[in-house]
């Protein structure tokens, strides 16, 4: 009988990890860096770094449009949501504002 016992206990084990298992997994998240003044480049390399290269920011200009940057170098970020230190998931990329290097303090 005892043997019965052991196999019923060890079979309810298996089936509580395979339900475990089965189990959708929770959502992936990470720490948005701060980047703000860092140059376009060096701040969506900054964001890949920190969500395990799942995540890419999201750019616009100070004036609101979202463009197609084609030098990354040639812009700075003058603002970043959300702010640094803020557990994101990674279905949730990050808005990175831009203006040409210099030029984040009028654009604010």
């Amino acid at each position: 009988m005892k043997s019965h016992v052991r196999l019923a206990g060890a079979t309810s084990l298996v089936f509580a990890a395979a339900i475990a298992a089965a189990a959708p997994a929770a959502a992936d998240q990470w720490v948005m860096p701060d980047v703000t003044g860092q140059l376009l480049q060096d701040a969506r390399n900054a964001v890949l770094a920190a969500s395990d290269g799942v995540v890419l920011p999201a750019a616009t200009t100070a004036e609101g449009p979202v463009f197609e940057e084609e030098n990354l170098t040639s812009w700075q970020v003058c603002t970043q949501s959300p702010s640094a230190g803020t557990v994101i998931p990674d279905d949730t990329p990050p808005t990175l504002t831009v203006a040409r290097p210099g030029a984040c303090a009028s654009s604010e």
